[in-house]
């Protein structure tokens, strides 16, 4: 039983909704699930059969890929049936395989999304499980926490100090606090405090709710069905797009240019039709799309290897480019398994009441989990046996406290931990080891000094205080007040093993490590010596809220380590350093990382972040450590270098045959290669490059983050393009003033020349080193020698015979070879030359 879209199920109790749902507050049953998992429309999964159709179909939406089936519909209706037969053959040839490596890849890449999918706690027959978000149905329980991204539009049953980000549905940066109840019918949106909304988040407290829309249905999916879902470009995806759009351009108006002439000269008007068509696509890089995702994906999947998740492929291609990473300190720099040091109280002596209250204020929290409570659990085991919880009041980021009210003896006790600063606000009085109680004035100069001091050594320190609550044990913030300060926890957390060497290797990657904390200024600087950051530059999140924006773009590139940021400012950083004109990747786990995740180039989390922090993210590290996230960079790299290999191969090749069959096609009493045969062509060439994505990079191009850039690839267009160009015009030369050749002759040694020096290309131009100094990998070297086989070999297969080609004499096809080992000498020089010059 789903609800009608205009009911308003705010204004009525849990209980009728429970009825209207035909569930309780044990929630539904497995069986029930399933069927309304079916029912949902953001769950309906088309089959497997239509998803490849669609798959399929995708490979021809290039616009030139519309122009070639217009030739092939236009030959068939002339009864041009062998030419069409042949370009449907190519096509489909080509479409299929983009389609079968795009697939093996999207399947390869899903696998590993599904490892990192973002989990809802739900109660189904009174049992509660963990599901993934999208498996949340109308009718299910689901219990919030601290960090839980909502899975649904739903209702509140009961909630503790619950405060919702809605900045996704309201525009309202400002939590919202929600709490169970009854909403006017007429209220708007933004003042249900009864409700909560899918795609938003739990900032502090807990809640339990009815599921009452899900997917498409909720008020998001509502939001995106109308205005459609947007998603950002990456920098490198942009490149492509204009890249693309660039030589659509320039392939229209030379085959307009080639059409006009050759009608002009007398030629038949359907060959002259079909072969400007067949130029036109035959400069398009329509493998580009395939070549992207399997080289992503193969990227990809290198990185599961290496324990790195990734979420969007295009983010590898951003990964490669980042020159600045911000990371938090806390396991990353450190090992992360926080140790207890001691309980100082504030007379300088250990205290074992500290070490009580921290347990039992440890013990009871139900917040999300942090490693500050896990080892204080670990640490101060005591026996609470008479003990029990009452109250508690979960930890934010705005207060910096946690609270909880245990009962003992009678007494309802308030414990509450936190940054010291913010423990200390809150303190009127303060006792010492010896139970002495003092005015918190006349010793928090002693505090503070004792703070300092713990501080400079490296020492995390958070105060605790308590107070007596007997006679009003309810507590919420508010009840924060006049409390009696007890003490310190000392907190340490050594450095990783290793980690120097991997900052180290960073910065010979030209990658500058930025440090990001919450942890104060000596801290901060403890652990930056520590590293090997002598005299580093910091600036405190006091000291950002003087500095306007416009400062610290020009400020922040220089600056080392933010100290006692807040969740606010770290979003502003990031902003600031790509304003800048860096490429930022931000690593963060909790939940006031989200914001800052969402806003860098490469929001980088670990599996066991909060579901709001993995969300925001687009790669997941399944271990937080700097070093996987070296490795990552390194193979963005090479992913973005292995693309750029098809680009260049593309352009120099493609444009070179357009420039040599226009001229050829106005000088030869006949076309140069007839339409089937430029696409034929055009295809043998591009096999090879479906095996770049397992070539390798030389280490010299993986030293330095590479960005896109379109006058590099114009410019090698146009150079390697022109001189491709001169060489087929030498094969033209040596095929008619030398041997006399007739078209079919010369069709068959051009394309010969063509095809091999177009892999030649490839081989030379994936390395800035000499060819054979930095040979390419197996299936690319396996894949080019079996296309030149069978280029030289096509001639003489009669099957092929209706392609066209006649079968070459012994003395062209040697002239053929000697211009294509020319060619790759010439090649090899120019290459050196270019990038030599341009300093790439």
């Amino acid at each position: 039983m789903l609800i009608d879209k205009s009911f308003t199920y705010w204004s009525n109790p849990t209980e009728e909704i429970c009825k209207i749902l035909e569930t309780s507050f044990e929630g539904i049953s497995e069986e029930k699930a399933l069927q309304r998992l079916a029912a949902v429309s953001e769950n309906k999964i088309s089959s497997p059969f239509i998803k490849g159709v669609i798959l399929f179909l995708s490979q021809f939406k290039n616009p030139l890929t519309f122009l070639l089936l217009f030739a092939l519909v236009l030959s068939a209706s002339v009864g041009e049936y062998t030419n069409s037969s042949i370009i449907f053959c190519i096509l489909f040839i080509t479409g299929f395989l983009g389609f079968i490596q795009e697939r093996n890849a999207s399947k390869a890449v899903e696998k590993l999304r599904m490892l990192v999918q973002s989990k809802a706690k739900v109660k189904r027959n009174g049992v509660i499980k963990d599901i993934q978000i999208k498996q949340v149905v109308p009718g299910d329980i689901v219990m919030l926490e601290a960090g839980d991204m909502i899975p649904a539009d739903g209702l509140i049953i009961e909630a503790k100090d619950l405060y919702v980000n809605e900045a996704t549905l309201t525009g309202e940066s400002f939590p919202s606090e929600k709490k169970s109840g009854i909403s006017a019918k007429d209220v708007p949106l933004s003042e249900r405090k009864n409700t909560v909304y899918k795609g938003t988040s739990v900032i502090s407290g807990t809640a339990t709710i009815i599921a009452i829309y899900t997917g498409k249905d909720s008020e998001l999916g509502q939001i995106e069905k109308e205005v459609g879902i947007v998603v950002n470009e990456t920098a490198f995806e942009k490149g492509i797009r204009s890249f693309g759009y660039m030589l659509m351009r320039i392939a229209l108006i030379m085959a307009g240019i080639i059409l006009i002439i050759n009608i002009a000269l007398g030629r038949p008007p359907l060959d002259s039709v079909l072969f400007a068509l067949a130029l036109s696509v035959g400069l398009a890089p329509e493998l580009l799309p395939a070549i992207v995702t399997i080289t992503l994906s193969a990227g990809a999947k290198r990185l599961a290897d290496k324990k790195v998740i990734v979420k969007k492929l295009a983010s590898i291609q951003n990964l490669g480019s980042v020159d600045i990473l911000c990371s938090d300190k806390t396991g990353t720099l450190t090992e992360g398994e926080i140790k207890i040091h001691s309980y100082v109280a504030c007379d300088g002596k250990e205290c074992n009441l500290i070490k009580e209250y921290a347990y039992l204020n440890a013990f009871y929290e139900t917040g999300y989990p942090n490693p500050v409570d896990n080892a204080i659990r670990r640490d101060a085991k005591t026996d609470i046996e008479t003990f029990s919880k009452f109250d508690e009041v979960p930890y934010d980021f705005i207060r910096k406290r946690l609270s909880i009210v245990v009962l003992h003896n009678s007494r309802h006790i308030m414990i509450t931990k936190g940054a010291l600063n913010n423990v200390m606000e809150v303190c009127n009085r303060a006792q010492s080891s010896d139970g002495t109680i003092n005015p918190i004035e006349t010793i928090s100069d002693n505090i503070n000094k004792q703070y300092q001091q713990f501080s400079s050594q490296g020492f995390r320190t958070l105060g605790i205080c308590y107070k007596d609550v007997t006679d009003d044990p309810v507590i919420n913030k508010d009840d924060e007040t006049e409390m009696m300060f007890l003490g310190f926890i000392l907190l340490n957390d050594p450095l990783k093993d290793g980690i120097i060497d991997v900052i180290n290797e960073l910065k010979e990657k030209k990658v500058n490590l930025k440090i990001i904390t919450g942890d104060n200024k000596l801290v901060a600087i403890n652990v930056a010596g520590q590293i090997g950051l002598l005299n580093p530059k910091i600036i405190t999140g006091g000291e950002l809220h003087n500095i306007s924006n416009e400062a610290l773009v020009k400020l922040a590139g220089n600056i080392d380590i933010f100290s006692e940021t807040e969740p606010s400012q770290k979003e502003r950083i990031v902003h600031a350093l790509q304003k800048a004109g860096h490429v930022v990747g931000y690593l963060g786990d909790g939940i006031n990382d989200a914001s800052a995740l969402k806003v860098s180039d490469v929001g980088i989390s670990v599996n066991n972040a909060v579901d709001i922090a993995k969300e925001a993210a687009d790669i997941i590290l399944l271990e937080k450590n700097l070093k996987v996230i070296s490795e990552g960079i390194t193979e963005g790299r090479k992913t973005f270098q292995n693309t750029l290999k098809y680009i260049f191969i593309t352009v120099s090749a493609n444009f070179g045959n357009m420039f040599s069959m226009a001229g050829a096609s106005l000088l030869l009493p006949f076309l140069p290669l007839l339409p089937a045969q430029i696409l034929f062509m055009n295809l043998l060439s591009d096999i090879p490059a479906l095996a770049i994505a397992s070539d390798s990079v030389d280490s010299e191009l993986l030293q330095q983050p590479r960005k896109w850039n379109i006058k590099l690839i114009s410019k090698f267009m146009i150079v390697f393009g022109l001189e491709s160009s001169i060489f087929d015009y030498i094969t033209f030369g040596t095929l008619i003033l030398l041997f006399g050749t007739k078209q079919e002759l010369f069709r068959a040694g051009w394309f010969t020349e063509s095809v091999i020096t177009a892999i030649l290309t490839l081989l030379i131009i994936r390395t800035r080193r000499l060819f054979i100094k930095s040979l390419p990998g197996k299936y690319l070297i396996i894949a080019a020698i079996s296309i030149i086989i069978l280029v030289v070999c096509i001639p003489y297969i009669p099957a092929l015979g209706f392609i066209g080609f006649s079968p070459l004499p012994f003395p062209i096809l040697i002239s053929m070879i000697l211009i294509c080992i020319l060619f790759g000498m010439t090649f090899e020089i120019s290459k050196k030359i270019f990038f030599k010059k341009l300093n790439y």
